[in-house]
Formats: structure tokens, sequence, C-alpha cells
């Protein structure tokens, strides 16, 4: 990493600091919004008792829980249709299976009691309604996956895999071979920020006009800028998934980084293994060398977008998330490190 900076200190020197990460968004007053999230540990009710009656199991969770159970089965664990005649046999396979079952007695452990979850999802409700006055607030679930996914997202529900967030040390990932910087954002503190991540990224999918480095850097980025106006309290650490030492690394060599971008000229780069080197999950960023964090040039990404929504006053977080040139986002910004 020494040699990097030695070889583009000189940039450094002729870049005028415009901008820095920012210790916070300032929150509106949210306190006349009213948000209630209808909560449902349906982990609990489909583990409890195993596969006891499985017929009689199998008609009441249809009966409570309707279209998400048919959801949750054909399309979460699919394991099929719930009208299906070999249904309830392929629910009890899923049931009885042992591995099943200690992740469901360690979810038990720690997420038999919600009401600090849903708190803070209603909280990031309100500011959600106060920047998107017409959406709908959903029902909120709890699930197991088999760690197939962190988040589904429905119209009218978003579900939450909560095996997902077992915490860093949790024995289950170690057997998994979940690598370490993965780990760390499978913690119960990143629930809410996830839940608010998934539901830009379903509700505006679409992806960028162009497919090169900067584009997917600012992509990423317009996507934290709205998880931090969500959740405006979040640590920077929860925000980009990096350590403490980490952020301090992209605050230190930031102005760096980017001068060795410019250098290799691969901000208009649209090759799809560079695009992935520079914003895909990875224990460091392949080009920043060994002692970077992982998605650093996403961390650049969220201060051009920063950037450009500070010299564009006049623009609102929808106007923000609709757009799709990230070119003009870039020139718009004047970002310079």
């Amino acid at each position: 990493m020494q040699a990097f900076i030695k070889k583009y200190w000189v940039y450094t020197v002729l870049i005028l600091v415009l901008s820095s990460c920012g210790g916070g968004i300032k929150a509106p007053d949210v306190s006349d919004i009213h948000v209630e999230m209808e909560s449902h540990l349906f982990f609990k009710d489909l583990f409890e008792n195993g596969s006891e009656d499985i017929e009689k199991k199998t008609k009441n969770l249809k009966e409570k829980y309707g279209t998400y159970f048919y959801a949750y089965c054909q399309k979460v664990i699919r394991i099929g249709n719930p009208d299906q005649p070999e249904f309830p046999e392929n629910l009890k396979a899923f049931l009885d299976y042992d591995a099943n079952r200690d992740v469901f007695e360690k979810c038990k452990e720690q997420y038999s009691e919600v009401d600090d979850i849903v708190e803070d999802a209603e909280q990031a409700f309100k500011y959600y309604k106060y920047y998107f006055p017409n959406i709908t607030v959903p029902d909120l679930y709890f699930h197991i996956s088999g760690f197939n996914q962190f988040v589904a997202v429905d119209s009218s529900w978003i579900s939450v895999s909560v095996e997902k967030y077992l915490g860093e040390e949790c024995e289950f990932y170690e057997w998994l071979a979940e690598p370490q910087y993965m780990r760390k954002r499978m913690v119960r503190e990143k629930i809410v920020p996830d839940i608010m991540k998934a539901v830009v990224l379903t509700t505006y999918a679409g992806g960028m006009n162009n497919n090169d480095v900067i584009s997917s850097m600012i992509e990423e980025g317009k996507v934290l800028y709205f998880v931090h106006h969500m959740v405006p309290g979040i640590k920077e650490t929860y925000l980009f998934d990096m350590s403490k030492e980490e952020v301090k690394w992209c605050e230190k060599y930031e102005a760096d980084i980017w001068a060795g971008m410019v250098e290799r000229k691969d901000l208009f780069n649209t090759d799809r293994m560079t695009i992935q080197k520079y914003t895909g999950d990875s224990p460091f960023t392949y080009y920043f060398g060994q002692d970077s964090p992982g998605r650093a040039a996403v961390y650049l990404g969220y201060q051009i977008v920063e950037a450009y929504m500070k010299n564009n006053p006049e623009l609102t977080l929808d106007d923000l998330i609709r757009q799709k040139d990230g070119h003009m986002i870039f020139q718009q910004s004047r970002y310079r490190p």
C-alpha cells in the first residue's frame, strides 16, 4: 500500500478537498407521521411442534398467513404449492431436517422478541413516508429461509431471514464457510438498513443508463444515500459494511485511490470483471491493495452522490433515485476528494 500511496502522492497535493464522508444526515421532523407495522414471527409458528400432525399444520398456516404462506413456500424455500397433494410431505421434510431444527432453536433464542426491530422499522418508514408520501406501509414478517437470502419483498409485506442475522461469531457461518468480510453484516443492527435497501432496490429497479465503473459506483452510492436518509443515525460501519479501521482507511486514502482510478482510465471502463473488482463483495478492493476494504470504490460512489445533492439543493430524494444518468450525476457533483 505504501508504494501505491507514493506513486499517487503528486495527485493528492493538487486536489482541493471539497467533500468528505459526512457525519450523519440531518433528520427531518417526522413526529406527526403515523406508521404502524403489523409484525409476525412466522418462523416460530412454522417450526413449533415440528411436523406433528402436518396436515392440520398446513391447513392452519394457509388460513392464518394466506398469500404470504404461498409465497414463502414457493419462492423462498421452494417446496411447492401448498394446495398440491404432495405438499404436506415436502413441508414435513423441511421441518424435520436436523440442520433446520438447529437453526430454528438458535433463531428462537435471539428473535423471540423483536419489538426493537419493529420500532426501528416503523421509524424508518416514517422517514420513507416523509420523502415519498404515497408509499404503502407493509407488514413485517420474520422467517427462516435456509440461508437463501437476507430480505424478501412483496407489494404488501417484507420478510426477514432471521438466520442471516445471528452475529459475526455464529458457528453456523463457520460451518458454511461464510467469508469473514461477509459476516460483519450478519448482525441484528443490519436488519432495518437491509429492509430499506431491499425496498429501494425492488421499488426503483432498473439500473443506470451506462454500464461502466463510475455508473456502478454511483448506483451503489445512491442506494446507500437512500438508506442513510431512512436510517439517519446509522453508524458508518453499518452503512458501508466496514470496520471502523476500514472506514478510516477510506477517509485517509480517498484522494489517492481516486487519483489511481483516474490515471488508469478506469472510470468509464465497461469491462464486467473490472467493475466487479471495484464494486463487488470481496475481502479487499483489487486495485487498491490488500490493506483496503472490499467495495472501497462504493465509498467513493457515496461521496459523489452526496456532493451531487449538495450542489443541487433543489433536487428531492425521489429525483435522485429516479435519475439513471450516472455520468450526469458525476459531472454535476464536481467531485474533488
